[in-house]
This record gives C-alpha cells, structure tokens and sequence, in this order.
C-alpha cells in the first residue's frame, strides 16, 4: 500500500515502466542473489522484541511471506491445533489518519475491522487480533499454493525469544484469558533465563497470483474466467456491504493450485454510501463520495488518479479490474507506462498474443475506458456475456 501524493505523480516520470513481469525482460541473477541473502524484515525487527504474552502463548513464528511500507507478514503455526496462519504485523504510527475506525468503542485500522465484519468464500479470513505499543496483530487463515521458490534454502539464526511476561493487555478477541495464562506460564517454565534460541527466519515462496501468472506466463482464456470471476463477486460483495478495496491488483490476490482465490491487503480500503439500495436518482447523487489522496499501486491507477483529480473509488476499482483482466489473459499489463495509461489507447501485445474471443476483448475495453462514468459497475460486470458463459 502506497500513498500516491500530488509530489509522488509528478516526481513520477510519465515513461518511466510501471510493471515488469521476468518473463518480459531479463532481470540480473546477481541482484536477485544478493536480495535473497539479506536478512529479512521480520527477522530485523523482531529480534528482541517482546511479543504480547498471549499472542506467543498460541502461535510459533515461521517463515517471512512478504513485507512493505505499512508492515510484514509471517507464518504461524497455532501450538494447540498445529494449524497454519498468516500473522500481519501493521505499524501503527504508518497507518493513515483516514484508515482508523471506531467500532463498539474501539479503534482499529480499516484492515482489522473490514475481516473482522467481513466473512466471503473469496476474501482471506479472520482468525484473531492483538496488538501492542508498536504493532497490531492480525492473523489471518493462509491461502494458496507455493508459486516460486526461494532462491537459496531456508536459514536460521540465534535471536532472543520474546519473553512472556504479563505487560501486554490482551485483546478484546480473547475470551479464554484463563487458559490462556497458564499456557504461558507453561511455556514460561519451559524456558529459563535469557538463553538464545533459534527461530526461521528464512523467506517462503509467493503464493499471490503474480506469481501464479509468472509460472503459465498466460491463462487459456477459460481459466482466466474461472480466477476473474471469484473476483469479480468478492468486490460485487464488498460493495453491497458499502466496501471498496482500492487496491485490487495480482499481488493482493493469494491462490492455489485448484485456482481458488482470495482477496488480501484491505489496508487501503474506504467505507461508502449503500447507494445501490436506492432508486431515488437524487439520494444517489447525494451519496457519491471523492477521493482526493490514493493509496495503492501506479500500475493499477486509472487516468483521473494518474490527473490527481478528485476520483470515485467504484470506477476506478473497476478500471484495476480490467487491468487485472487484461494481464491474466496476456500475461502483461496493457500499458506500459503513466503516460500510455493516461491516453487509455487499448491494444493486445503486438507479438505472441494468444488469440481472445470478441466478448472477452469487448469487457476488457468496456473496464479500461478512460471516462469513469462509461464504465460498468462492478454488478454489471456480472451480467456481462462473457462472464455468463460458462
């Protein structure tokens, strides 16, 4: 999740590549090694940070699953059941003033709140929440099949066990407090004075369907119905709840080998206006919110963000939709630059491109016009004959 400010779009050269997938150029195998060797996020700044005391009575650290301005994720094992998760650790001084809700008195970032009131087959699901003076905790089931590989094996290194003791108020997920204090004065007993203990702090291959479209390198066009569509009725959903992601692009999308998908990163997400529940035209009109900053990723940006004009989040979610589309069915996304974006000029990659029906190619231009208001809603999409096609 990054911020685009009115300096970043300027400082930002207009021809400068937007996104690159390895298949489409050669990338240098020694800057790859040297970044596989560096130690990660996770590994840095949990060494010798004291973790809450119920959080590391109920989960083990694993591996390092990815990490960026706004925090880093790392797998978990839960001691009582051996089951995996995937633990967000999200920096509370990075999170946006516009990104907090008050919910039932508490408040938390929009990320925690939107899994915590969101349940969809499509969405990644909410196991738990804590959080401490540095970071909250969101644990989240782990989804999705391994697509790449780590350049070099799994290391370890001596780091200093969180100690247990009681200073961190539990969260208010917890209703097993009891318990839950004698699982840490077990484990607490288990270990004695302040003896190095190894922990993983090794990096695990990418599960995200970035990667996913790095290894086909393009969909047949049937497949890539099948993975747009559970998308495309994931946001359809978040609408209806009055929830827009403003994100949406293959990184934040886990999947697995059956090609089942779910919807990850809800850190920029906004709350709207419920306006599809009215016929009243003027009530409508009255519901439509602007945005002025954006927070997510210049590929995926539509040309009104691109103008840093005030946008509509629906459209522009709809516009990331259709470059979604048009990367799963080329493998590549459709314009190379801001600049290419900007001019909204469609075309399919001029050598090696797989042949696209008439209907598949007539969504992807309906989603990438360049007027926001011509393009469908995230329901019509739905609707739309290809789609509906089995």
């Amino acid at each position: 999740m990054t911020a685009l400010s009115n300096s970043l779009i300027s400082a930002y050269p207009l021809d400068q590549p937007t996104k690159t997938y390895l298949h489409d150029t050669m990338n240098d195998n020694n800057s790859n090694n040297e970044t596989s060797v560096n130690e990660t996020t996770a590994s840095k700044l949990l060494r010798n940070y004291q973790l809450p005391a119920q959080f590391y009575a109920r989960y083990s650290l694993g591996q390092e699953l990815g990490s960026g301005g706004f925090g880093f994720v790392v797998s978990v094992k839960e001691r009582s059941t051996g089951l995996e998760r995937a633990v967000k650790f999200i920096y509370k001084n990075k999170v946006p003033s516009s990104a907090w809700v008050i919910h039932q008195g508490q408040k938390l970032p929009m990320e925690i709140y939107v899994l915590k009131n969101v349940q969809h087959c499509n969405i990644v699901g909410y196991v738990d929440s804590f959080e401490d003076e540095t970071y909250y905790y969101l644990v989240m089931e782990l989804h999705g099949s391994q697509w790449n590989q780590p350049s070099l094996p799994t290391t370890t290194t001596p780091a200093h066990i969180p100690g247990l003791s009681h200073t961190s108020e539990p969260s208010d997920d917890d209703d097993d407090s009891e318990v839950d204090d004698k699982e840490a004065d077990e484990e607490e007993d288990r270990r004695t004075g302040d003896e190095d203990y190894p922990i993983t702090i090794g990096r695990r291959g990418s599960c995200d369907l970035f990667e996913c479209i790095e290894q086909h390198r393009t969909f047949d066009e049937s497949l890539a119905k099948i993975i747009f569509r559970q998308i495309v009725e994931c946001v359809a959903h978040l609408d209806k709840m009055g929830i827009c992601h403003r994100d949406i692009k293959d990184e934040n999308i886990v999947i697995d080998s059956n090609y089942k998908v779910k919807l990850i990163d809800f850190g920029s997400a906004v709350t709207l206006p419920r306006h599809y529940q009215t016929k009243d035209k003027a009530s409508s009109k009255s519901a439509i919110v602007l945005h002025r900053k954006f927070y997510g990723t210049i590929a995926f940006a539509s040309p009104e963000i691109l103008r840093m004009e005030p946008y509509q989040a629906e459209p522009a979610e709809v516009w990331s939709l259709g470059i979604l589309l048009y990367t799963l069915i080329y493998g590549e996304v459709p314009f190379a630059n801001p600049r290419m974006a900007l001019s909204a000029q469609l075309a399919p990659p001029s050598t090696n491109s797989p042949k696209v029906s008439s209907k598949c190619w007539h969504l992807i231009s309906c989603l990438l016009e360049k007027a926001p208001r011509r393009r469908p809603t995230v329901h019509q999409i739905l609707t739309h004959p290809w789609l509906r096609q089995q």
